[in-house]
C-alpha cells in the first residue's frame, strides 16, 4: 500500500473515531449486505426474532433556550401573547391530522403531508439554566440510572433495528449539549468529519458491491457448515442484491459530496445519510430558532431564524421520505426538537424574551405520530407569565382536569416520545417512573 493510501486510511479512521464500533469496517459491511451489525459480529447467534420493530430518532437539541415555544399552535388566541410582526407570524389556521389549530403562518405553510404527522407537545422543563440541558435529557434526573433518555432509547432500539452501535451520535453539540451514555461523555461528530471519512469517488463506499459479495459469501459458508435452516432463510431475506448495493453506494456518495460545512443544512443532510447507513438508533443535531434572545428588538432574529429552522425540518422530512421511497432507508424515523427551556410569552417592551422554566414545546414529526396539539398554556399563579397546563392523557387536551399534572408534563413527553419510537409501556415505566403516555399522539 502506498504512503498516500495509508495516510488516507488513517485520516478516514480518525474522522470516524467517534463511532464506537466502527472497527473492522462493520458500518460498511452491514450497509453492503443488509445484514444487521450484531449478526455480522456473531452470525451463529442470529435467530428469527431479529430485527424487531422500532423507529430511529433524529432530535434537535439546544442549550440556548430558543423561543421555539413562542409561535406554535397553542400559543395563539390570547391578547397578551407576543409574536414577531409580519405575515409569516400572523395567526393562521392549519390542519394537524384530524385536528384544526392556529399558529404562525410559517408553521402552517409546511406541506400537509408533514403537518398530518406533526405534534406540538406543551410541557415544562423546570429549569431556567442554560447548562442544564443534560438534566433535561435525563428528565430532570428522573430516568433509569440517571442516564439520558436518548441513550436509554438508543440501547433499547439498537438490537431491534440492527444498528452498528447502541450509543447515540451528535452532529452539532457543543459543551453542555454533548451527549452521555452510561456515564461516558460522547464526542461530537461534525458533518465534515463524516464526509471526509466516507465521501468522495475514492471513498470506501465505492467498493460496496465487492464488500457485499465477500461478506455474504463468508456468512453463507459458515451457515452451510454450522448454521440452521432458519438462519439460511434469514440470510436470503436480509441480503441486498448487487444492483441494490450499487445504487445505494452511488446515492450516498452523491449526498455526502454535497456536504460542505457543519451548519444546519449540512447537519440535516448528514443525519439522513447516517440513518440510511443504520449506524445508530439516535442522532442529534442543533437547529436555531432564535437562540438566547433577551435583547432581540422586535423579535427580528427570532423571526428570521424560525423561518430557516422550520425549512430545515421540512428538508429533513423530505430527505427521509425520499430515501425510504428509494429503499435507501430501511426504518421509519421520528424527527423532534427538545431544548433546555422555552422563552417568556408576554411582551417585554420592544426587547426580546427571557428564560421560561415553566413552558417549552417539544415538536414530534414522523410516521406513526398523530398530528395535533398536546396541552397548552395558562397564566401562572402570579399572573405575570404563561406556563404549561395539566394534560388529559387520552385526548391530549390541556386543562385543569387533566390526569397528567403540570409537574409530570416533562416525564409524560419523554414517555410519549419513547412510545412513538416503538418502546413498550412497561419498559418506559422502568426508564421514567413518573408521567403517562399521551395516547392521542401515538398512531
Amino acid at each position: 500500500m502506498s504512503n498516500k493510501a495509508k495516510n488516507m486510511m488513517l485520516s478516514r479512521r480518525g474522522a470516524l473515531g467517534a463511532f464506537a464500533t466502527v472497527t473492522g469496517g462493520l458500518i460498511l459491511r452491514s450497509l453492503a449486505t443488509g445484514i444487521p451489525a450484531r449478526v455480522l459480529l456473531d452470525p451463529l447467534s442470529a435467530h428469527a426474532a431479529e430485527p424487531g420493530a422500532g423507529k430511529m430518532l433524529i432530535l434537535s437539541c439546544s442549550s440556548s433556550g430558543d423561543p421555539l415555544n413562542a409561535n406554535v399552535p397553542g400559543t395563539y388566541g390570547k391578547s397578551d401573547l407576543f409574536h414577531p410582526p409580519g405575515a409569516e407570524f400572523a395567526a393562521t389556521s392549519m390542519k394537524l391530522g384530524s385536528q384544526t389549530a392556529t399558529g404562525a403562518k410559517v408553521w402552517a405553510d409546511l406541506p400537509q403531508n408533514i403537518l398530518d404527522r406533526t405534534c406540538f407537545f406543551h410541557h415544562a422543563t423546570f429549569t431556567p439554566v442554560h447548562g442544564e440541558l443534560r438534566r433535561v435529557q435525563r428528565m430532570m434526573n428522573a430516568t433509569e440510572k440517571n442516564d439520558m433518555l436518548v441513550s436509554l432509547l438508543a440501547r433499547e432500539l439498537a438490537p431491534r433495528l440492527g444498528t452498528v452501535q447502541s450509543d447515540p451520535v451528535s452532529l452539532g453539540a457543543n459543551g453542555g449539549e454533548l451527549l452521555s451514555s452510561g456515564g461516558r461523555v460522547l464526542a461530537n461528530v461534525g458533518p465534515t468529519s463524516v464526509q471526509k471519512a466516507l465521501g468522495g469517488v475514492d471513498g470506501p463506499l465505492k467498493d460496496l458491491t465487492k464488500l457485499r459479495d465477500q461478506s455474504i459469501d463468508r456468512v453463507y459458508a459458515l451457515y452451510k457448515e454450522r448454521g440452521t435452516p432458519s438462519q439460511r432463510t434469514m440470510l436470503e431475506a436480509w441480503a441486498r442484491s448487487r444492483d441494490e448495493v450499487r445504487g445505494i453506494g452511488g446515492a450516498l456518495i452523491s449526498r455526502l459530496d454535497a456536504i460542505n460545512g457543519n451548519n444546519q443544512e449540512n447537519q440535516v443532510r448528514t443525519a439522513a445519510v447516517l440513518a440510511a447507513m443504520n449506524i445508530t438508533p439516535v442522532i442529534t443535531l442543533k437547529l436555531d430558532f432564535g437562540g438566547d434572545n433577551h435583547t432581540d428588538a422586535g423579535l427580528a432574529r427570532e423571526a428570521s431564524r424560525h423561518q430557516t429552522a422550520i425549512a430545515q425540518l421540512a428538508l429533513l422530512m423530505d430527505e427521509l421520505d425520499t430515501m425510504r421511497a428509494e429503499n435507501l432507508l430501511k426504518h421509519d424515523v421520528l424527527v423532534g426538537c427538545l431544548n433546555v427551556f422555552g422563552r417568556t410569552l408576554k411582551k417585554k417592551g420592544t426587547a426580546g424574551r427571557d428564560h421560561n422554566k415553566s413552558h417549552h414545546v417539544t415538536v414530534l414529526m414522523g410516521n406513526g405520530v398523530r398530528g395535533g396539539v398536546v396541552g397548552g398554556v395558562q397564566l401562572d399563579k402570579s399572573g405575570k407569565e404563561y406556563e404549561a397546563q395539566a394534560i388529559d392523557s387520552g385526548s391530549g387536551k390541556g386543562g385543569s382536569s387533566g390526569d397528567i399534572a403540570y409537574e409530570d408534563t416533562l416525564n409524560s413527553m419523554g414517555k410519549t416520545l419513547g412510545a412513538a419510537v416503538g418502546v413498550d409501556s412497561d419498559r418506559l415505566n422502568q426508564m421514567i417512573p413518573g408521567g403517562k403516555i399521551v395516547q392521542s399522539v401515538v398512531g
